[in-house]
């Protein structure tokens, strides 16, 4: 392993967050992890996930600003973050959208990741690494999904134009898009057999992904070796991006 660096990660308290946090911090890294509720942060820090954690609406500017400055306050400085807080679409067909439900996952997937961004631009060690979670949504749109698919085609495309601007300033932004893996937002999906199977029927390697292979992953582009990478939008999904 590498020296141990200093994470942030957004909605680290469960899901793919969670997954990458106690990855991270098996290693020996610090990490520090968001969630919107002070039991569910409490809870992972009690199981270990992670060094400490704030409780933080990421579309609350002041909110995220404080996650932030926690971290910095504990850890000293940070190397890396991981912007992956989001939320689900409806999962209806277009014509039933609610506009109101429309604006907010816009709210939450697009602003709140671009609120991170900018904190994390403002603190980040240089060089430094940002990466953003833009879902396999974003290459791929997905059936009765266009307010998720939208927000997160979106999120990669703030991801694109944050490398464009940032990578000479030493900080590489890398966009990673899952398909399905286990988690609070998927657990209806994957946990039903009618829709588990036609969901894998989609994706070539015929299998959700596991809590390992993201882990990993994000443990190499949030390290040293990454930078390169910068501006790469990089699918882990099984192939359903094809």
């Amino acid at each position: 392993m590498s020296a141990a660096r200093r994470y942030l990660i957004t909605g680290g308290t469960s899901g793919i967050g969670r997954a990458v946090a106690t990855h991270l911090t098996g290693l020996g890294h610090q990490v520090w992890i968001t969630g919107t509720r002070i039991s569910s942060v409490d809870a992972a820090l009690g199981e270990g996930v992670a060094a400490g954690g704030s409780v933080c609406d990421i579309v609350d500017r002041e909110s995220i600003d404080r996650a932030f400055a926690d971290a910095v306050a504990a850890l000293g400085s940070l190397d890396g973050v991981f912007a992956n807080a989001g939320i689900d679409g409806q999962g209806l067909p277009a014509e039933s959208i609610d506009a109101d439900n429309f604006r907010q996952v816009l709210n939450v997937n697009v602003v709140g990741t671009l609120n991170t961004a900018q904190q994390a631009h403002a603190v980040l060690s240089r060089p430094g690494v940002l990466v953003i979670n833009a879902s396999v949504n974003a290459l791929r749109p997905e059936l009765n999904f266009v307010d998720y698919n939208a927000s997160k085609a979106a999120a990669l495309s703030v991801a694109s134009s944050l490398a464009l601007e940032w990578s000479s300033e030493g900080i590489a932004v890398i966009a990673i898009c899952p398909g399905y893996f286990p988690s609070k937002m998927t657990a209806p999906f994957l946990s039903d057999p009618v829709i588990s199977e036609e969901l894998l029927g989609d994706i070539p390697a015929g299998r959700f992904g596991e809590p390992e292979e993201i882990g990993a992953l994000l443990e190499f582009l949030l390290g040293p070796n990454s930078h390169y990478l910068t501006g790469a939008a990089i699918p882990i999904a099984g192939g359903r991006n094809l």
